[in-house]
């Protein structure tokens, strides 16, 4: 959770040679005592989180319930409390007064002391459980399921396998609104509670809210990502009349308008089936056509896919992943309890990270480990800094990504023996990029929307009252989506996976990781000399890109974030931008353009005729 986690980085001793005045000298004085406070109980904090840990437990759900936690929360509110009575205006040196600006923020939402424990907690653990609860009755009492079962479902991972092989409209417009109507309620209380909570820890903090929520210490953030935006929406709206015509094809004019907004329960077929036969390009690029991933890994072991991502990082110059980390931090699946719905869970103590993988093995929890060692390795670059920052603007997860399109291109997979003897033709790298366009650029706009919400929701410009049109109403505008059906005045229509690590700003994290991950792979390309087209690009065994990477890694958020980004992007281009990601998927957006204006297809939308948006 968002407090437990962000309260690990931001304390630590920092020194400094340069002369100060006696202010100075009692600031930095309390700066020091503060890390000492905190480290008496850090080692403490991780050895209990990882003994703590069963093989059907959640990282987070544990160390929520350890014995230590309240006495961290009093000693973090209590740090913040006494950072706050020391005047800036009489600071002189820099670097002090930004670690006391850092420690007042320290508490997080801990500030709201026994609230936090006994209500914001729990309504966390309730908007997790949204997805998980078996609470749905299956579509027409289980005449679509296995043998009739008509037992209750759950969204995840039961509705979501539903969607992924349904081309039933009628049955997955009633599993969209059978889940919300259930859990409508339950999710405007549960939620508005979070929102509350950051808005109260805000004015405690005496910090604005959106800072807090944040954390990019950049006023401009949500601009950059309207940039973005922009600079996506032109493809994405050639993605969009493909998808709408195709859908208009496949269920009518009743079920889609040829012109208007696509269909919400539509479009999340769309998404889920991307990498399914029954995906809406079928009849263009056969999924059957592509090569089969999963048999590059079927002679591996989870551990092998372990090895197989560390051995990336080590080609870029990084140290092998350490003995203890091997032995204490890297926990292995119980393999007597099978899951096929299993994730990796990565609990991030900086030094330390914390990794329990996923038992089962195929091509997607390859790549997965891939995202999941940047993690590690980025802990591994920024474990000399101060502590306070230890928070890397989320990097980790973009540098993730990066790795992950260098992994999965047709050059890597061939080069490193798992694609030995296949084939890549023109037809299956389109076939593949197409299936990743639609898995990706669809979903950007759904971030920005969910970020934006929360956005408004916090600075007070929207209630729970008038929060449901918004979001349809930015639905409409940024993606071109609307429900399948009017909507009542009292409904609440995030989908599940808005309210996932909805402390953590997940949404925005996922915005960000996205774009920026093209952007450093692109950079990171450009270091390699590559030359053709970017999607095939692979940059393993470069030793000046892991350079590049460990430098920008070893600042964690010491430097403001564009400064940071810009080890890698350099600094006339280190802002959000779609262009690196457009790039990459230019050979279908060729193909989309000329397919649309073969097929008169209407670019753009009209206006949604749905009632009370």
């Amino acid at each position: 959770m968002r407090a437990l986690y962000y309260y690990i980085v931001l304390i630590a001793a920092i020194g400094w040679a340069a002369a100060a005045s006696s202010y100075d000298v009692e600031a930095k004085k309390f700066i020091d005592q503060s890390s000492e406070r905190y480290y008496r109980l850090y080692n403490q904090i991780a050895a209990e989180t990882y003994a703590s840990i069963k093989d059907d437990d959640d990282f987070e759900a544990v160390f929520s319930k350890l014995t230590t936690v309240k006495r961290i929360a009093n000693e973090l509110v209590q740090i913040s409390r006494e950072a706050s009575t020391f005047d800036q205006n009489k600071i002189q040196d820099a670097q002090i007064k930004h670690a006391l600006q850092e420690l007042r923020s320290v508490g997080d939402l801990f500030v709201l002391g026994d609230d936090y424990f006994e209500s914001v907690l729990i309504n966390l653990v309730a908007l997790q459980e949204l997805a998980s609860d078996k609470d749905i009755e299956p579509y027409l009492n289980g005449a679509y399921m296995p043998n009739g079962d008509d037992s209750p479902l759950a969204y995840y991972p039961d509705i979501q396998k539903i969607v992924q092989t349904s081309n039933s409209s009628a049955e997955l417009q009633y599993y969209w609104e059978a889940w919300r109507e259930k859990n409508s309620l339950w999710a405007s209380v549960n939620f508005y509670t979070i929102v509350e909570s950051f808005q109260s820890a805000a004015k405690i903090l005496d910090i604005p809210v959106l800072q807090l929520w944040y954390r990019y210490n950049n006023d401009d953030f949500l601009k950059q990502m309207e940039q973005a935006m922009t600079e996506l929406m032109p493809a994405y709206k050639q993605l969009h009349a493909f998808v709408r015509q195709e859908l208009y094809r496949k269920y009518g004019a009743d079920v889609v308008d040829v012109n208007g907004p696509i269909p919400d329960h539509l479009f999340q077929q769309v998404l889920e089936q991307a990498w399914e036969q029954g995906s809406i390009i079928e009849s263009y690029f056969p999924r059957i056509e592509l090569p089969q991933y999963d048999d590059f890994v079927k002679d591996l072991s989870a551990k092998d896919l372990i090895n197989e991502s560390e051995r990336f990082y080590t080609s870029l110059g990084f140290d092998p992943l350490s003995k203890e980390f091997r032995e204490q931090q890297l926990k292995e699946p119980d393999e007597s309890q099978q899951n096929d719905d299993c994730r990796a869970a990565i609990f991030d103590l900086t030094p330390h990270v914390y990794l329990k993988y996923c038992e089962k093995v195929n091509f997607r929890k390859l790549m997965q480990n891939h995202g999941h060692m940047a993690r590690v390795y980025y802990a591994q670059q920024k474990n000399q800094l101060p502590a306070y920052y230890f928070n890397s603007y989320d990097l980790e997860y973009s540098v993730g990504e990066a790795v992950i399109l260098s992994a999965a291109s047709p050059t890597h997979l061939t080069s490193i023996g798992l694609a030995k003897g296949v084939q890549f033709t023109d037809k299956s790298l389109m076939n593949r990029l197409f299936r990743m366009g639609i898995h990706t650029i669809l979903k950007i706009p759904m971030y920005y929307v969910h970020t934006k919400v929360m956005n408004d929701l916090l600075n007070g410009t929207v209630d729970m009252d008038t929060v449901n049109r918004l979001y349809w109403k930015l639905m409409e505008q940024h993606a071109g989506i609307e429900p399948p059906t009017d909507r009542p005045e009292n409904a609440i229509d995030f989908p599940y996976k808005f309210y996932v690590n909805i402390e953590q700003n997940h949404q925005t994290k996922k915005f960000v990781s996205e774009i920026l991950g093209y952007q450093f792979y692109r950079a990171l390309c450009q270091k390699t000399g590559h030359r053709g087209l970017l999607h095939n690009c692979d940059f393993y065994g470069n030793y000046a890109v892991g350079s590049d990477l460990k430098s920008m890694m070893s600042l964690g958020s010491s430097k403001p974030w564009q400064e940071v980004i810009a080890k890698i992007l350099l600094p006339d281009n280190a802002n959000l931008s779609s262009l690196a990601l457009l790039e990459y998927y230019q050979p279908i957006l060729n193909w989309l353009n000329a397919h649309n204006k073969e097929t008169n297809a209407k670019i753009g939308w009209t206006s949604t005729k749905r009632s009370n948006l």
